[in-house]
């Protein structure tokens, strides 16, 4: 029997740039993920992609990835970000915004020094989950694109060998929305057959939970949605904080990463179309917690 139709899940994942990522959902992922990531104590988050040779950093990713950083560090886990330097200014941006702390280490834009500090920084951490939101995967052929399959190796540091390579007992997650991030591994046949340029771009990079959502930053919303329905506390952010987070990473000299724009986008969506996702999705959560009631609460914490 096919698994019940979660409607968390069907939101984020709506398909509104149209890009056919719907074909690529493993349902019922990101309430896995988000069960996992409940007992998660260490928590190492990569996040970041930049998809032109000649851009800046776009604008999803980091801010879906404090959201849920932050979530995770009030439920008690210890959170730290890594980014390289087209990213770190962004991420730090929206952890101010936050007001979190800034746990962010920036690694060297020099491939072999970023994946050493990387390394480092995890084997200190000692991680339970590591987790990608929107970050760059290697394809069949060793390369980094973009999803017209132009190669962007040059400007995204390799910090997709922490999942190829990871500490035992880590649980790995990967949020994306294209096909060529880190975790599109686990769908690798399906990017191939059903995402344009798919045979070069699909990324070989497996995780053990796999999230696709319409946008990135919206799968990191549903993780952390589904994380706030599980333990009752209010764990979604605001949308006027949505409109800082965007505005914020926008001066710290993010662009779309659709248009190279350096505009409150994400993906070519405008700002106030990802307010309103994220209000319905507050709505989605609370209209879920008063449907369950305490009994089916009590039955998901016995059983997460």
């Amino acid at each position: 029997m096919p698994p019940a139709l979660d409607p968390i899940e069907t939101l984020c994942a709506l398909d509104l740039g149209g890009r056919g990522i719907g074909r690529l959902v493993v349902a019922g992922a990101m309430a896995g993920a988000a069960r996992s990531l409940a007992r998660a104590q260490r928590v190492a988050l990569v996040t970041g992609f930049v998809a032109r040779p000649a851009w800046a950093a776009e604008t999803d990713g980091p801010s879906g990835t404090a959201v849920l950083g932050r979530a995770l560090r009030r439920l008690g886990a210890r959170v730290v970000y890594l980014a390289d330097p087209p990213v770190a200014p962004l991420l730090e941006a929206c952890l101010r915004v936050l007001g979190e702390p800034r746990d962010l280490i920036a690694v060297p834009a020099e491939p072999t020094a970023a994946l050493r500090a990387a390394r480092a920084a995890v084997s200190a951490l000692r991680p339970t989950h590591l987790v990608a939101v929107e970050r760059p995967g290697r394809a069949i052929d060793g390369g980094y694109y973009n999803a017209r399959g132009r190669s962007i190796g040059a400007v995204n540091a390799p910090l997709d060998a922490l999942f190829l390579r990871r500490e035992p007992g880590t649980t790995t997650i990967g949020i994306g929305d294209g096909g060529n991030e880190i975790g599109m591994g686990r769908v690798r046949a399906r990017v191939v057959r059903d995402v344009p340029n798919g045979a070069k771009i699909a990324s070989v990079v497996r995780t053990d939970h796999l999230i696709v959502a319409g946008t990135s930053n919206w799968g990191a919303w549903g993780v952390t949605a589904h994380l706030a329905l599980a333990t009752g506390r209010a764990l979604l952010h605001a949308p006027v904080e949505e409109a800082r987070l965007i505005r914020a990473m926008v001066r710290a000299g993010a662009v779309d990463g659709l248009t190279g724009a350096a505009q409150p986008s994400v993906d070519n969506l405008p700002l106030r179309l990802h307010q309103a996702l994220l209000e319905t999705l507050r709505g989605l959560v609370g209209h879920l917690k008063t449907r369950r009631g305490p009994e089916a609460a009590a039955q998901e914490e016995e059983t997460a």
